[in-house]
């Protein structure tokens, strides 16, 4: 579904990206995991032409995207959840919402329709839909900056830290929703997340970066099993029973 093919990406003259190749099958669950500075955000945003490549070629569901728009390449079907979340903070959260159907002007009752369905995926939000955004706890805009992304309509989801300051109960809320929307919508996911033992966990197969090159690549029971990457980014299992499976 997504292909890089020896993705090199510059900041300036610096290499973040070397030589780059994965790929995501249709129904997939991807992790891509490393240290800070290994590219793996980077990466992401090379595939949803937030960063052009210096070199080789990204396709989506066989088509050269390389070169498009970010918005093309959203409306092609592929929608980025960034690190961060990035939410219009001044904004109430369905603006926030609607704004992730902004190529679909002319399909207000399919916009009302999906917007239901993001509220009934999130309750918390169809709550709290006149609030500013900003007022949400971190988890909740984590929820949002989903949904936003699920306005789109798209078939494929980057997912970028979606753990980033949460709580462990709420990760795992958080996760349990990833494995929830691959299982009942189909959607695709390449995951980069900090916690790189959940990630897999819920993974199909993994790639791990560093220094912006692949080094490692397989299923991800095998990466969880690797030695070299247990010492390097697994750490302790502090939440061994707890997280979500696919």
């Amino acid at each position: 579904m997504l292909r890089l093919r020896n993705v090199d990406v510059l900041y300036g003259k610096v290499p973040a990206l070397i030589r780059v190749s994965l790929h995501v099958r249709p129904g997939e669950i991807v992790a891509l995991v490393g240290g800070n500075g290994a590219g793996k955000t980077t990466t992401l945003l090379a595939a949803s032409g937030l960063v052009r490549p210096k070199d080789g070629e990204i396709t989506f569901e066989g088509r050269d995207v390389s070169r498009l728009s970010p918005d093309r390449i959203v409306a092609a079907g592929l929608s980025h959840v960034p690190e961060g979340r990035l939410v219009w903070k001044p904004l109430p959260v369905e603006d926030n919402l609607r704004l992730g159907a902004f190529l679909r002007s002319g399909d207000a009752a399919g916009v009302a329709r999906d917007l239901d369905e993001v509220y009934g995926l999130f309750p918390i939000l169809a709550e709290r839909r006149r609030q500013p955004a900003g007022t949400l706890s971190g988890g909740e805009q984590q929820m949002l900056a989903i949904g936003r992304a699920l306005m789109a309509r798209p078939r494929m989801l980057l997912l970028d830290e979606p753990s980033m300051g949460l709580a462990p109960a709420v990760t795992r809320e958080i996760f349990s929703l990833i494995v929830r929307l691959r299982r009942e919508r189909g959607l695709t996911v390449l995951l980069v997340e900090q916690n790189a033992r959940m990630a897999l966990r819920i993974a199909d197969r993994g790639y791990v970066l560093e220094t912006g090159r692949v080094i490692l690549q397989g299923p991800a029971d095998e990466l969880l099993e690797n030695r070299d990457v247990q010492r390097a980014y697994l750490g302790r299992d502090a939440d061994a029973g707890d997280s979500p499976s696919h």
